[in-house]
């Protein structure tokens, strides 16, 4: 067997790893808990629910509440589908293309399907309770889960790993890349904590913006280590 093969070729225990019965649990008991608060405060949303107030220069926009109460369960359900749908592609090419490894992929999928819908929740509750007029600090909350989240997406990339490192140039460029996530999942932890924290001092919305685009430094701060330690 060459070395090729070799590097070709996938774990022993592929054919042990579980589906991400974890994620897909939560997501659907997240599902069934926004249809729940929706049909709480069903009866105290109006008809049409402003999305935009009109002003001197522009028409106001609304929308019927059942596009407001279902839009997140629908987002969260399409999200499932076309994930489920990229695994399955991404599990036949698994040969021909470099993906995770199928234990990092069902890793990062309970994360995902953990983390996104408790978010999701929580902008439900939020969103519907301030619509049907109650006073709820959907900006502190929404901030402190996005940090939640980051802390979980951080503690997640280091733990990442390819299904096989192939020879050359491109296995060197794996390689340096994953030594990167440990250095950028340390950093992704913090900017969660930073988030969640940072929410409570300051205006939370401009927190959570900031953080956003933060995770886009963090994944330059990966690819310039990576370069360096690409050279020579």
């Amino acid at each position: 067997m060459s070395k090729a093969d070799e590097n070709r070729q996938e774990p022993a225990d592929v054919s042990v790893v579980r589906p991400p019965w974890a994620g897909i649990v939560v997501s659907v008991l997240c599902t069934i808990v926004m249809i729940a608060i929706a049909w709480a405060v069903w009866d105290s949303l109006p008809e049409i629910v402003t999305t935009r107030k009109a002003t001197a220069t522009r028409p106001g926009l609304g929308m019927p509440r059942f596009v407001v109460a279902a839009a997140l369960p629908v987002t969260l359900i399409i999200i499932g589908a076309v994930v489920a749908g990229e695994r399955v592609i991404s599990g036949r090419l698994r040969h021909q293309i470099l993906v995770a490894s199928p234990r990092s992929r069902a890793r990062s999928m309970n994360v995902l399907f953990v983390m996104l819908p408790l978010l999701f929740v929580v902008l439900q509750a939020g969103i519907l309770l301030r619509t049907a007029g109650y006073d709820v600090p959907l900006e502190k909350a929404v901030a402190v889960a996005l940090g939640v989240l980051l802390i979980a997406v951080g503690n997640l990339l280091p733990k990442i790993s390819p299904s096989r490192i192939p020879a050359g140039a491109a296995g060197h460029l794996m390689l340096a890349w994953q030594r990167s996530q440990r250095a950028g999942g340390l950093l992704m932890m913090l900017l969660g904590v930073a988030c969640a924290v940072g929410a409570f001092f300051f205006s939370p919305m401009i927190v959570a913006v900031a953080s956003a685009f933060a995770v886009a430094a963090v994944y330059l701060l990966m690819a310039l280590l990576t370069a360096a330690r690409l050279r020579p």
